[in-house]
Parts: structure tokens; sequence; C-alpha cells
């Protein structure tokens, strides 16, 4: 997909309003001609974040975090540069450029705007059907099942009602076709003969949101008894891919985020009743098991996860299996037990939110729950020796993995050996010389050899801005604050003299605006190859503004970069032993002419 032009760009950073834009997001209060807010990007107690309208900047004198619009939206969304453009511009109505808007398509040519129009419908179709008489069942089902109204309507349920083409005449009367329908999974093709129904029927429904708040799919609970399918969802579109997508994400992310500590159990009620109850950051799969997908978004917002299943076999496979899924994210993982008989749920409603926040905190690590799942089963193997020996080796190898991949450490490792030697009465030195064996089989992995991730677009890019020269950050601070001085810096420096990686990124676009006219803090902050400088941009306008003073401070640094660049040149010419370069460059500098640079040739 080609790239959007910087024109475009700055339209959509024009039509943006940084208060509004941050304020959907945080509380802010107006304090002078800023405005001021709790940082989300780190725990601030105290309101650190200042929102600039003039300048439309935000900066954290916390943490440190700043930038404009686009940061903004990609630091709290973690979403990338283009994706924060199309988002920035669906909000302010601006219409993407046709080489732009290659959106996937459907069969029939449906793109993804149609279907979120579309799953908007009929969201708003289910939720209407829901306050009709024949929804009575329905809410009665969801009254039982512990959801108070206020749930409901915070949730979206709706009802499908219990007919053939409910939906779909519903929609064909508003003039959408058939095609939308089908490529939103909500209508089947009838199989042998014309026509199509409704998929969901006689079913409380439950929207699934993405992350912005957008139906994207369902899941629908079976309402008669006789229903051999309990819950059914919404099949794969080009909104929905279940083994990508959690449930509940939408209303957890936030309390994810602050706490860095996501829930996740596996249905829609054990996800909406610890919610109601005030249990934050749970999520849910949707009948699908975790992969490594659900695992990468979590890690955007969390650096923890806790599993809450079932005491039983099924629960002890499926918190190793998702251990294997977290060991290649980093991310660690916790795993607690719901007592038999019941489910997050049913926990919850009987014993209350106290007891199910007591049950997520004291959960132990993954390998601990896996490993006194392995001592029980040990212990069952009775004589059998094959079996133990098979089920210590089978643990021993996921120790390995899991360290190779960083998910437990040295210490962590060492104490998991001396735990199983003890209880087999095993020396830990022995059995760590079996994990360095088994180690030396497993194959390099993806891990060792990825890419560090992109820098924060929202927080300080540290590694690019250590050992900056305050010469040259003075001279930044004073052309973004004061850009009418650009051409006396121009006529005696360019960004060439920048010996700093980032400074040297950024002058080469303050001297491209600068020469066109038009330096502006907005127009930096608009250009993608800076996105993941923007906390520094803002950091030294912030600076720059305070201190003042811009000529001089301004005549001070350029001479300093100069007379480094004379040193740098004459000490270049002594290593080559060309004295009459040498002379020449010394005559240069001596007649005080420090406008431009020496022609020596």
């Amino acid at each position: 997909m080609a790239r959007f032009s910087e024109l475009f760009i700055q339209q959509v950073a024009q039509a943006t309003d940084v208060v509004e834009l941050v304020g959907q997001y945080i509380a802010l209060t107006k304090k002078g001609r800023e405005f001021v807010g709790l940082c989300p990007f780190h725990d601030d107690h105290n309101p650190s974040m200042r929102v600039s309208p003039v300048k439309q900047i935000y900066k954290c004198f916390s943490c440190g975090a700043g930038g404009g619009v686009f940061n903004f939206l990609m630091a709290y969304e973690k979403l990338s540069f283009p994706e924060a453009v199309r988002r920035l511009a669906e909000q302010a109505n601006i219409a993407i450029p046709s080489e732009y808007d290659q959106q996937p398509r459907a069969e029939g040519g449906v793109n993804k705007d149609l279907l979120r129009r579309m799953m908007t419908f009929a969201t708003e179709f289910y939720r209407r059907q829901l306050q009709t008489p024949a929804g009575k069942a329905a809410l009665d089902y969801a009254h039982k099942r512990g959801l108070t109204d206020e749930s409901i309507e915070r949730f979206g349920l709706g009802l499908a009602p219990d007919s053939w083409d409910a939906l779909s005449s519903a929609a064909r009367r508003k003039g959408i076709s058939e095609a939308v329908l089908l490529a939103a999974g909500l209508i089947i093709r009838r199989e042998g003969s014309t026509g199509c129904y409704d998929r969901f029927r006689n079913r409380l429904m439950f929207p699934i949101f993405d992350l912005t708040s957008n139906a994207i799919g369902f899941g629908g609970r079976a309402l008669a008894d006789d229903e051999q399918a309990k819950y059914i969802n919404s099949p794969d579109t080009l909104l929905f891919d279940k083994s990508g997508e959690l449930y509940g994400l939408n209303w957890s992310r936030d309390a994810i985020r602050n706490s860095g500590r996501a829930v996740i159990v596996e249905g829609y009620l054990d996800t909406l009743i610890p919610l109601q109850a005030d249990v934050e950051g749970v999520v849910a799969t949707m009948g699908t098991a975790l992969t490594d997908r659900h695992v990468r978004m979590l890690s955007r917002f969390a650096n923890e996860a806790v599993l809450v299943f079932d005491a039983d076999a099924a629960g002890t496979a499926a918190a190793e299996r998702a251990l294997e899924v977290f060991i290649s994210q980093q991310l660690q993982v916790r795993v607690a037990t719901i007592p038999a008989g019941n489910d997050p749920c049913d926990f919850v409603l009987a014993q209350g939110a106290g007891a199910m926040t007591k049950l997520i905190d004291d959960a132990p690590d993954a390998m601990q729950y896996i490993l006194d799942r392995r001592m029980e089963q040990y212990k069952a193997a009775g004589d059998n020796l094959a079996d133990r020996r098979r089920i210590i080796d089978e643990f021993l190898q996921l120790i390995v993995s899991s360290a190779s991949y960083g998910a437990i450490d040295e210490v962590r490792r060492g104490q998991l050996a001396q735990h199983v030697g003890h209880m087999l009465n095993v020396p830990a030195a022995d059995l760590q010389q079996q994990m360095r064996r088994l180690a030396r089989r497993l194959p390099r992995g993806n891990y060792e050899s990825s890419p560090p991730d992109q820098l924060d677009p929202g927080l300080p890019a540290a590694e690019a801005t250590t050992d900056i020269p305050l010469s040259e950050r003075n001279v930044i601070e004073v052309l973004i604050n004061d850009p009418e001085l650009f051409d006396t810096a121009a006529e005696r420096i360019d960004p060439e003299d920048f010996t700093s990686p980032a400074l040297h990124t950024i002058a080469r676009h303050v001297w491209r605006l600068g020469s066109a006219g038009h330096l502006h803090m907005d127009e930096l902050l608009a250009v993608e190859e800076l996105v993941n400088l923007g906390a520094l941009l803002v950091d030294m306008a912030a600076v720059g503004e305070d201190r003042g003073n811009y000529e001089p401070t301004l005549t001070g640094a350029v001479d300093h970069i100069i007379l480094r660049r004379r040193q740098a040149e004459a000490d270049a010419l002594r290593s080559t032993g060309d004295d009459d370069a040498l002379r020449k460059l010394t005559d240069h500098y001596r007649q005080g002419d420090l406008r431009r640079r020496p022609k020596i040739s």
C-alpha cells in the first residue's frame, strides 16, 4: 500500500484538535492557557500531563511522554503511524484518497467500512428486539444468570428473534444488500435452493467489540433447551477473527494498562459477571484455544496474565498449552483455579468480587502450577518407572523451553530444579545437567533473531537521544520556538553539522520546512520519520520556551558548532599531512569568516 502523502497527513493533523483527542481518553481540566490531566502512560497520582491547544502538543512532566495527535493515538492505542493517520482521518470525516484506500474486500465487493455499518445496524436491531415483548424469555435468562439491567445496557446485549429472516428482512427494508449480510456472517445461504436465512435465531446476543468499541461480531446463546449448540459465534470475516480477538478487551483495556495484568477466562458471562462486580481487567477467548495472536495483543497493554481455569485435567492441559504460547511473547503468566463445580461467573455470584480478586492475586506462577499438577501425576504413576520418567522429562523440557525464551530467569530455573529434586530425592545438580543437555537439542527460534520492538512514539526515545551535544540541541530548541531565526542559522550551518543521529534527522526536516517558509511544530510532529522523536521535539519546545533569549542562544550554539567543525577539519588534514590545505583552512578561520564552509581544495 502506498504511503500517505505529507500533504494528506498535514490535513488530518490540522483537522484534529489535541485537547479533544486526549480528552476522549483522560479527564482534562483547564489551567491557564493549557489543560492538565493524569498521564495515562505511567502510574500518575498528581496531574503531570499538560496539553496545549495553541501548540497542539501534549507533554508529561513526570515520565517524559509527549508529542502531537498522531503520537498520542499511537502510544495509547498501540497503532502504527498509518493506522493512526487513517483513524484520525475517519474521525474527521476526511475521505481517504483512492490511491490509499486499498481495503481488503469480501465476495461481492464488500469492504470493511460497509461491514462496520452493517454490524452497527445489527447490534441496534438485536438490542431493540430484547426490549420487545418477544424479548422477555431472553431478559429472564440474562437476569437469572446474574446480569443487571444496567449491565445488559452497558454490554449491549440483544435478542435474535425466533425467526428465519427477522434481521435480513429489516436490513432489506433499509436498503442493505444480501452481499453485505453474507460478508458480515449474519446470514447463511440455503443448501440446494435459492435464498438465505439468519444465522442467529432465538438467541441471547453478545456483541463482540474491537478496541474502539465498534461491533465486529456476535456470540449467541441458545434460549431453547433442546438446541444442541448452546453457543455459536460469528464466522471469520474481514472484521472478525476469533483467533485474534479477545472478548471484553474494549472494556478492560484501561484497567489492564493501569495494573499491567490481564485476567483470561473462557466465556462471555465469565467475563461480564466479574466486570459487573468490579473485578477489573477480565477478557475471554471465544470458543478457541489461546493463540499467539491473543498474547501479542495482550502484550501491548500487560506484562502479566492470570489464566482462570477449572481445577481438572482439562484445565491443566489448557494451562500448559497457554504457557507454551506465552513463552514466545515473554509475558509472565500465572494460573488461578476455580473450585470444582464452578466457573468464574458462578464463583463471583456465590462468593463475591473479593473472593475472586484474592483468587487472582494469590495465583501461583504457571510453572509452579504445572509442577504441582505433574507431581500429582508422578505420585499417581506409582511404580511405573516409564511414566515417572516421562512426566519428569516433559516438565524439565518445559523449564528449558521457558528459559530459552526468557520466560523464566536463571534464578527461577534453579529454584524449580531444587524443588523438583527435593520432591524426588534427586540432586538438583543432576537435574540441571539434564536440562543443559535438553537445551542443546532445542532449535534456535525466532526470538533470538527478532528485531527489537519499534520505539514507543509517545515515550522518550532514550536509545536515540543519549549523548546529544548541548549546542545542537540549543539550535533546534531556538528554531522550533522562533522560526524567524531560521535564515540566521541556515546561512552558517546545515544538517550535516549535527552529530547526534536523532538531531540530524530532526534537523533535515527543520531545514526542509524552514527553507519552504513553514517551519511549525505541528508540521514537524506530522512527519512520519520523526514519529518516534515526538517526545524529544516536545521537550525541546518546552525547554526552549522557558529559556527565551533566542538570538544570543542561537549565536552561541552556532559558533560552538562551527568551532567544532573547524577542529575536526583541521584534525583530518593533519592526519593526511596536507600542510597546504591546513594553511588555507587556518587562514580562512583566522579572518573570522565563520559564515560559510571554507573552500580549501
